[in-house]
């Protein structure tokens, strides 16, 4: 008997245990898992370790709100992509939600506004802007929608455009001068090269404004984090969460969309 109630205090004593630890434990939170690539800066970068930049701080804020934590997953472009069709992620930063993307996927509303730009050799003294690239070749990351956006602007096919797989890649040719010029986010390619010392500049103004949000499958669990995540970023956006850090990567605030530069008609 005396055995028995030995028994009873101790299993007891492990509940109250049990009872006591905190509910909101971390290990106790739903995941939402994301996909980023490990030199995405400044949207997402690897650092001693630890994720960081502009679309990590957006979404550590948004799973902070829907009580939410945090599994990133990192590899390429291409991999992020594979990885969100498959449903091994829930879903990716510094997307743009386009009207080919809605076929396959339902987006979140808006975080930031992105546009694109064009980066150069540094000695290259001949190309000022888009006006100035017919008949030149012009590089984009595979499976980048800066491609789409700058083909928008050339209706006429008058730029070559040929894809890589990794920035450094296109880096190196721009820099070396076997590719003319390389298209991508102003904000990437202004904390490219300010972060690598790259032997590059941007030229001509931003074009084609693109909305960038979140993007989901379209199924259960995705209709279901698309709805919690709408709720967080609006109340983030009114009490001023997504205009701080904006300002504190950018300087601006880009969570508000900028004036527009239509496309040139065919």
């Amino acid at each position: 008997m005396k055995l028995l109630n030995l028994a009873l205090v101790a299993c007891s004593i492990l509940l109250l245990n049990a009872c006591d630890k905190p509910a909101s434990q971390a290990d106790d939170k739903p995941v939402l898992r994301v996909g980023a690539t490990p030199d995405g800066y400044p949207h997402y970068f690897s650092e001693n370790g630890t994720v960081k930049g502009f679309s990590v701080d957006i979404l550590n804020a948004v799973a902070e709100k829907i009580n939410y934590k945090v599994e990133w997953v990192t590899s390429d472009w291409v991999g992020v992509l594979g990885s969100l069709e498959t449903g091994k992620i829930d879903t990716v930063g510094n997307f743009a939600d386009t009207p080919e993307r809605r076929l396959k996927y339902d987006f979140s509303v808006p975080y930031y506004y992105s546009a694109a730009q064009l980066a150069v050799s540094k000695n290259n003294e001949s190309i000022h802007g888009l006006q100035d690239m017919k008949g030149k070749t012009v590089a984009a990351d595979l499976g980048s929608n800066y491609a789409k956006v700058l083909k928008e602007f050339d209706p006429q096919n008058q730029i070559k455009l040929v894809t890589f797989e990794g920035q450094d890649v296109i880096f190196n040719a721009v820099a070396q001068g076997k590719i003319d010029a390389f298209v991508s986010g102003q904000v990437i390619l202004l904390g490219q090269i300010k972060r690598k010392n790259l032997p590059l500049k941007v030229v001509g103004k931003p074009f084609g404004v693109k909305q960038v949000a979140l993007p989901f499958r379209k199924d259960a669990r995705g209709e279901d984090l698309r709805k919690k995540v709408d709720v967080a970023l609006e109340q983030l956006r009114a009490d001023g969460t997504l205009r701080k850090i904006s300002e504190k990567w950018f300087d601006q605030d880009l969570s508000v969309k900028p004036a527009t530069q239509e496309p040139a008609k065919g």
